[in-house]
């Protein structure tokens, strides 16, 4: 394809379901002092949406390859608004987390899509600044989730901040009626096709540890500056600093990473996960949590990127099943990292915690260089 279809409408997409996503975080406190619980079992509200967002990946991932990319994108957006209504009007934490299943069930159809819409519609340096580009965004959306849930949860209250998600869903939606629909796969991609690749299998349990330690770890940063007593503004503010870094950080890649190559990107972007985690377990409070949102940005741009782009790869006769492994694999490990870490939270073993995530994103880094450059050197 020589002339690269517009993108914007899939970079607001994505935006709007990193909004959704991480609007939750600054939420927690209004929520536990409404609703009358504990601020760790508010968080569960991150473990149901993130849960529902990795089960419902190998779904939304075979109904692309029947129905078309951009088709799921739209559907799963019409969910999340739904969920956001509901969680408007939710007057328990028990109805809330149903709302937030609900809300994440549906959102969980946009990224991968994207992804895999960037396989069909782009050619193969494209996607790479293709998906630079959409963790920019995302991250923007990401960074506007928290600092404006936070304003919202102080001035107006928790439900506005899910109001706001909702009407972001729904621009969403009308924004991707004019995005460029590749034709379907003459012959739809079937699960069992795609674990027949060795390195979807190899992604799939990568993105598992990967999205423990870095999104599982990620929903405790508000919760941990909130603890210390600082507002859900503030809160807001200190991991809005992750949006704006993987912008600033995604600019370098442009520069920097084709220089790198992949192995060091990777490696370089490990070691800022491990940094990141172990600068909140040195200083829990608003300087390592800073510190943390702003690593997390390179990241996301140098670690995770790369793995979206082999992921977008490994399966080529079955891209959308392929993708829908990695994100699954993803969000469900993030499920299991913040229930895991929910009960050292409570306890106050915060800067244990931290410290555990800086020494598996160690090993997940280690595995992840090891089983890419094998994946690099094996013959095609």
């Amino acid at each position: 394809m020589s002339v690269a279809p517009a993108r914007w409408p899939a970079f607001l997409g994505a935006f709007a379901a990193a909004f959704d996503n991480f609007a939750m975080t600054p939420l927690v406190r209004a929520i536990a002092n409404d609703m009358h619980v504990e601020l760790a079992e508010a968080t569960q509200v991150a473990s149901a949406y993130y849960l529902a967002y990795g089960v419902m990946q190998v779904p939304w991932g075979l109904a692309s390859e029947r129905i078309g990319r951009v088709q799921v994108m739209q559907l799963g957006l019409v969910f999340g608004v739904l969920g956001a209504v509901v969680s408007v009007f939710s007057p328990t934490l028990e109805f809330l987390l149903v709302a937030r299943f609900l809300a994440g069930a549906g959102m969980a159809a946009v990224v991968p899509s994207v992804m895999a819409w960037f396989g069909d519609a782009l050619e193969g340096e494209q996607r790479a600044r293709a998906a630079t580009d959409m963790n920019a965004a995302y991250a923007t959306g990401a960074a506007l989730g928290v600092l404006g849930a936070g304003v919202l949860a102080d001035k107006v209250g928790w439900a506005a901040g899910f109001a706001a998600s909702g009407v972001l869903a729904l621009v969403a939606f009308v924004g991707l009626r004019s995005l460029y629909r590749p034709p379907k796969p003459v012959t739809p991609g079937k699960l069992g096709d795609a674990l027949k690749f060795p390195a979807v299998r190899a992604i799939a349990a990568i993105a598992l540890v990967e999205g423990a330690v870095l999104f599982g770890l990620f929903a405790f940063l508000a919760p941990t500056m909130l603890a210390t007593g600082a507002s859900a503004a503030l809160a807001g503010v200190l991991i809005a600093a992750y949006g704006v870094s993987v912008v600033v950080w995604a600019r370098t890649a442009a520069r920097f990473a084709p220089r790198l190559g992949v192995m060091r990107s990777m490696a370089f972007g490990g070691a800022m996960l491990v940094a990141g985690w172990a600068a909140v377990a040195i200083s829990p409070a608003a300087p390592g949590v800073l510190t943390a949102a702003v690593l997390m940005g390179a990241a996301i741009v140098y670690f995770h990127s790369n793995l979206q782009v082999w992921a977008s790869q490994a399966a080529p006769t079955s891209r959308g099943p392929g993708i829908a492994m990695f994100s699954g694999s993803l969000f469900v490990g993030a499920s299991l990292g913040t229930a895991l870490a929910r009960p050292w939270f409570a306890k106050g073993h915060v800067s244990a915690l931290f410290a555990l995530g800086a020494a598996l994103a160690v090993g997940v880094t280690v595995v992840a260089l090891f089983a890419r450059r094998r994946s690099l050197t094996e013959p095609r």
